[in-house]
């Protein structure tokens, strides 16, 4: 359609693989020292108990152990260059590594691309908008997994693609080690398995019509993956017991079966739904987010009439399996964090980009063809732009919570009793000689004693913090559920507690030109998309004091 032979091959994608590692390592120390995502500590931790050669099982099962292992063996590596560096934090080195992951997931998008488009351009523009999606972007900026998983993923899908066109032994094998390496980085990796297993069976030459040939390769690719997954996760079958036990507990979390504070925001929702309401509208932006669902929609109906038809050709079929095994898998849990659809998200641009070039092939003649592609990709390409520029904007300024700590520091005397909500890595003030009050909200409810705790800590304090919207905006959605939590915020924010709002602390998405600002507040997408990097804090001063029975008084009837 439009070959654009006269561009260099390799400059665009440089240019675009330029522009999302920029995007992507700036900032990686963006806490300014400080560490708030509680799952880097979990894998941070796990780096730390590992000892060459006495200890080698980082007793971590949650996550696979791969990139634990990158962690380690590269901070030890680069201890032996220099003692320096043997202090180094893992928490930044296992951001560096995300970073370096997510940069190259953008190759695989374009190497993807290059199977499935007909036109050289539309592979261009569909691996810079994997740059500029802000949910790639902020998870690369975390010391978890999700990065990386998404690139073995995507390596994977790119090889088996090509080994459709191509069917050389080497393709697949590698496909089925992307897909080792995979599931060693993370367990849910291991819903894809029965994809290459099965891909044997699409041939349609060379292994065609040999099925003894195909069986003894499906077993060949289950070998492979599985030798893989044991060398980036030996302590899964070494440890196993550890490891069922861990399943156990991470599965009944995520299906609901066990309900723990850090999944209250998940109650009472409908999956797909939550989704599409407070996780891809933010990750990916609202404009690509409906051109990605038409785009859906044409493949799935491509695909089918394919199978109605007997057309054989499979690489729209292996795309849309990866995609909705992943993506259904992990939506229809109870847990529907971000990051367990996050390597859906580049696929959801590769959905945006067939639906453009689908339209614009509706058009007769080459002119108005190219006007359509042109006019839906700007439609696209603004848009997505702009979002990425307003969400890249949290990292350009000081982190929050250091900005709140020094606006308290400048504000609030010292030696006074400030009371704050546990259940954070840290909490605000970060600094300073106050006296900190901790509460725990999260089992006010079966715990008498913390109720009287709460009025007693009502009572002497001159200062109450809101860390996130974690808590009340949880408990407040559940009252019937949370009545002591739900009342005590509703006193609060309508002043009945004797607290006034004297300072509040954001760093929403927001694009700046000239003496304009553009803000959106995102408070209402999946917590963990804004309360790990950008929260919002809000200060409330005493106004008038009262003994601690009035606050039993007070909020026991609200309860009643």
């Amino acid at each position: 359609m439009y070959n654009n032979k006269h561009l260099p091959n390799f400059l665009p994608i440089l240019f675009i693989f330029l522009i999302g590692g920029y995007l992507r390592f700036f900032k990686l120390n963006w806490g300014q020292g400080y560490f708030f995502h509680p799952d880097e500590y979990h894998i941070a931790g796990a780096v730390l108990r590992l000892s060459l050669p006495d200890k080698l099982n980082p007793e971590l099962f949650s996550y696979g152990s791969f990139s634990i292992y990158l962690i380690y063996f590269t901070k030890l590596a680069l201890s032996v260059i220099t003692p320096n560096f043997k202090n180094l934090s893992p928490f930044l080195i296992g951001r560096f590594y995300s970073a370096f992951f997510s940069s190259f997931t953008i190759i695989n998008i374009y190497l993807i691309g290059r199977y499935v488009f007909k036109s050289r351009l539309t592979t261009i523009l569909s691996a810079l908008v994997v740059a500029l999606v802000p949910g790639l972007i902020q998870q690369a900026h975390f010391a978890t997994p999700e990065s990386t998983l998404t690139f073995f993923i995507t390596l994977s899908l790119y090889l088996l693609l090509k080994w459709l066109k191509e069917k050389e032994l080497w393709i697949i094998l590698a496909s089925a080690t992307a897909l080792g390496f995979a599931i060693g980085t993370k367990v849910t990796a291991l819903t894809l398995l029965p994809i290459i297993v099965y891909t044997p069976f699409l041939a349609s030459k060379n292994l065609s019509g040999n099925l003894l040939k195909k069986i003894k390769l499906s077993f060949t690719l289950l070998i492979t993956t599985c030798i893989t997954f044991f060398a980036a996760f030996p302590y899964s079958i070494l440890d196993y017991k550890k490891l069922l036990a861990s399943m156990k507990y991470e599965v009944g979390v995520a299906g609901g079966k066990q309900i723990v504070f850090y999944t209250r925001q998940f109650i009472n929702t409908t999956p797909l739904i939550f989704q599409y309401e407070h996780i891809l509208p933010y990750t990916l932006g609202v404009v690509l987010l409906i051109f990605s669902t038409l785009g859906f929609l044409l493949i799935l109906f491509k695909v089918v009439i394919n199978l109605y038809r007997k057309k054989v050709d499979h690489s729209w079929s292996v795309i849309l399996s990866v995609f909705l095994i992943y993506f259904l898998y992990n939506s229809l849990l109870f847990a529907k964090w971000t990051r367990f659809i996050n390597p859906t998200f580049p696929f959801f641009v590769i959905f945006a980009f067939y639906a453009i070039e689908t339209f614009s092939e509706y058009m007769k003649n080459k002119n108005s063809q190219k006007f359509i592609f042109f006019f839906l990709s700007i439609i696209l390409l603004v848009p997505t732009l702009i979002w990425q520029m307003m969400f890249f904007s949290i990292y350009k300024k000081d982190d929050v919570r250091i900005t709140a700590t020094d606006w308290i520091n400048a504000n609030i005397p010292s030696n006074s009793f400030i009371l704050t909500e546990t259940g954070n890595m840290l909490e605000v003030p970060l600094s300073g000689k106050y006296q900190k009050l901790p509460f725990d909200f999260y089992n006010s409810e079966r715990n008498p004693y913390l109720f009287r705790q709460l009025t007693n800590s009502l009572a002497e304090s001159d200062y109450f913090i809101v860390q996130s919207r974690r808590i009340f905006m949880n408990n407040q959605r559940l009252p019937d559920q949370f009545p002591l939590t739900n009342n005590f915020y509703n006193l609060l924010f309508s002043g009945k507690l004797g607290f006034s709002k004297i300072k509040e602390f954001n760093s929403y998405p927001q694009l700046v030109i000239s003496n304009k600002s553009l803000v959106i507040p995102d408070e209402l997408a999946e917590e963990t998309w804004s309360v790990f990097d950008h929260p919002v804090i809000r200060i409330y001063k005493k106004a008038y004091a009262y003994p601690a029975n009035y606050y039993e008084k007070i909020l026991s009837q609200q309860i009643n």
